[in-house]
């Protein structure tokens, strides 16, 4: 993103990602605590009660689409702890300090456990600094933390008990959306990833398998749609790789003929997503599907007679294209039959049976944090980074006798991320939304200087707003939340244009200040690179070995191979995401990412040749185990393996020589009666395996 361009694209909303209903919902159970405390008369319970509401409903949205119950109640009690230890700590300047540090290092350890713990440990801090800087007795602190609890587990509950959803519109829209991925990856380069679409059907699964779902037998036609939709991200992956192969050695035609099949699909994708978006509207895909057809058969046709390099892999292409074909009038069946009236009979809400916690847990909890304390990982710097930069902005504040000091560290808390494009990304995103935010909420209240009754409707509206738009816009939400927090503080002060000025210069201060406190100490990248690498060469090596057991009619369940496919695809997500932000690091400590990005190209064609092998060896491509087989089969996984150890610092032995290993096996096979694509995947892991030893350094140069 350029800098000209970074702050129009910050305010830009996605419509279709706007959940006015989601919204409302969460809204509910914040306006009733308020108003509960303005009822009995107090200004600071309802906006205590209000606050613990607010960061509960933000840490579901950031745990959407399904949050742990107990996370969401350990963040509860977690707000309660930090309010009380803020406030019983407060009159004592130096012991408010000396607890804050620790407190501060401890909520940022929590990154290495994921997002949602680490939104956990972020408002652990707010609620020490914000809510806990109210100095008093210790019976003071108390009934303050309680107030908090109360607002907190009043939201979870709420969002427990009425998140029932009524209808399959949120889940058919995702599953519509998944379609819509699939009708984009059939038009698209395919040199592209596929691992983006495979995130979307990963999110359409977690959209159909909330707890409240359960019995409806409405989802078991949708979920059918969703294995259907799988299936065919498989078949175009192997596709692309193929026609990647084609691309080389064809003077066009050829690729222009399956890209003409895939274009059908395309459109048949789209209508079904149309389908599933608007159940009543009609969906116009037989049609799609019916050239579909007729281009597969004239391809076909043209390879009929054909003999050449390039018809040879075409042909391959056609076994993909015809499963592809009836994997499309599958789904476009489910979808009718889930449009029908009536097809929802029996659903309940299900609440799983609690167990007793498990001491594995914990220490497996304790490992991570032992395995982070060290000075290279990136929880541990941000923890650091936490534990020094959020006392010194509170001494810096407190210098500059600013009027709300206890905003500045806030500011902090929430802006500083483990990397720096995080940091940019959200820092400019809560700048721009404060800025716009503070303004709307210093018009309103000072022009409509709304009494008790009028300052309800207006919570209510910010609140709606903020949880509707979460996902369509951080910066929109960022400014609706400074909006909320203004609107519930002008119960109780009066100088709102004032406040809503000082909140932005303390936000906008305390964005310089993570920046400057990243940057004399950024976590680096290197580290995040190598690691990432490593699982994924590791979970290709699984991935792989698996695999060539299938081919060589050894027993494997079809879940084992799919699970780990799942592994080498989260796998190799986490390593993208990882050289994607070492190229927005700044200069300093940014890497040169051309090798990640080779790297990431030749594991995809291993993806890709692995995946090839698998679907064709369930379509009878098997071949019983011969020598020459074993032994390339052993060296490509000792290629892998090898590729694994080179991140993780571990010595590695001479790349074997696949490519002899190869022609061992391709005159082996020349004389067995099976799929030449055999040959072809096989040929595609060599080629790819030994173009990643090169980037990495493990290729002597006698191998070729």
């Amino acid at each position: 993103m350029s800098d000209r361009r970074a702050v129009p694209d910050s305010l830009r909303v996605n419509l279709r990602l706007l959940t006015p209903v989601a919204g409302a919902i969460t809204a509910l159970p914040l306006v009733c605590v308020f108003v509960f405390g303005l009822s009995i008369g107090s200004t600071r319970a309802a906006i205590s009660m209000a606050i613990g509401a607010n960061l509960i409903a933000i840490v579901s949205l950031v745990g959407a689409p399904r949050l742990s119950i107990g996370l969401a109640v350990s963040d509860a009690f977690a707000m309660a702890v930090s309010v009380f230890l803020g406030s019983v700590t407060g009159p004592y300047p130096w012991l408010h300090s000396v607890v804050m540090i620790p407190w501060c290092f401890a909520a940022g350890m929590l990154v290495a456990f994921g997002k949602t713990q680490a939104t956990i440990g972020t408002q652990a801090i707010i609620a020490f600094v914000v809510l806990g800087r109210f100095s008093g007795t210790p019976i003071n602190a108390l009934y303050l933390g309680l107030l908090v609890l109360v607002g907190a587990l009043v939201e979870v509950a709420a969002l427990f008990i009425l998140r029932l959803p009524p209808s399959l519109r949120y889940q058919r829209g995702r599953l519509a959306d998944g379609f819509e991925a699939l009708a984009e990856l059939s038009r698209r380069d395919p040199h592209i990833s596929t691992h983006d679409v495979a995130t979307t059907l990963d999110d359409v699964e977690r959209a159909l398998s909330a707890s409240s779902l359960f019995g409806r037998t409405d989802v078991r036609d949708l979920r059918a749609v969703l294995d259907q939709a799988r299936r065919m991200r498989f078949e175009l992956t192997t596709l692309n790789g193929l026609r990647v192969r084609i691309s080389d050695i064809d003077d066009g035609s050829v690729g222009t003929f399956i890209s003409t099949c895939l274009l059908a699909a395309g459109a048949a994708q789209d209508e079904i997503a149309a389908g599933l978006r608007q159940p009543r509207l009609s969906a116009h895909w037989q049609d799609d599907v019916a050239k579909f057809r007729d281009d597969v058969a004239q391809l076909e046709t043209e390879l009929a007679d054909a003999f050449s390099d390039s018809s040879n892999v075409a042909r391959q292409c056609l076994s993909y294209l015809a499963a592809l074909g009836g994997q499309l009038r599958a789904a476009a069946g489910l979808m009718e039959k889930s449009r029908v009236a009536g097809s929802r009979r029996v659903w309940r809400p299900h609440l799983a049976r609690r167990t007793g916690s498990d001491p594995r847990d914990f220490r497996s909890d304790l490992a991570v944090v032992r395995a982070n304390l060290r000075r290279d990982s990136p929880a541990f710097r941000h923890a650091v980074r936490l534990a020094i930069a959020v006392p010194a902005s509170l001494g810096l504040a407190t210098w500059l006798s600013l009027p709300r000091g206890y905003w500045l560290a806030f500011a902090v808390a929430v802006i500083l991320k483990p990397d720096y494009s995080t940091l940019f990304d959200r820092g400019l995103g809560r700048v721009v939304g404060t800025l716009v935010g503070a303004t709307l909420a210093a018009v309103i209240v000072s022009e409509l200087q709304p009494d008790l009754f009028w300052t309800t409707v207006l919570v209510a509206a910010m609140a709606w707003a903020v949880y509707s738009t979460w996902a369509a816009s951080f910066s929109v939400a960022m400014g609706f939340v400074t909006a909320l927090v203004l609107t519930l503080l002008s119960t109780s002060l009066h100088d709102t244009v004032g406040t809503a000025f000082d909140r932005f210069i303390d936000v906008t201060l305390g964005a310089i200040i993570a920046v400057v406190v990243y940057l004399v100490w950024p976590t680096s990248p290197k580290a995040g690179i190598e690691k990432s690498q490593f699982g994924l060469f590791a979970s290709l090596r699984d991935y792989l070995a698996v695999v060539i057991d299938v081919v060589e009619q050894k027993p494997v369940s079809d879940q084992q191979v799919m699970a780990r496919s799942k592994s080498t695809r989260l796998a190799w997500a986490n390593s993208e995401a990882a050289v994607d932000r070492s190229i927005q690091e700044p200069a300093a400590t940014r890497i040169d990412p051309s090798q990640g990005r080779g790297l990431l190209a030749a594991a995809q064609r291993i993806v890709r040749a692995t995946q090839g092998l698998w679907i064709d060896a369930e379509r009878g491509a098997t071949v019983p185990p011969f020598a020459a087989l074993e032994e390339l089969s052993t060296g490509l996984l000792a290629g892998l393996d090898n590729l694994a150890n080179a991140f993780a610092g571990r010595p590695t032995t001479p790349m074997p020589d696949l490519r002899a290993l190869f022609r061992a096996v391709e005159l082996a096979l020349a004389q067995m009666d099976v799929a030449p694509s055999l040959g072809l995947h096989l040929d595609e892991l060599v080629n790819a395996i030994d173009t990643a030893a090169h980037l990495v350094g493990l290729m002597t140069p006698e191998i070729h």
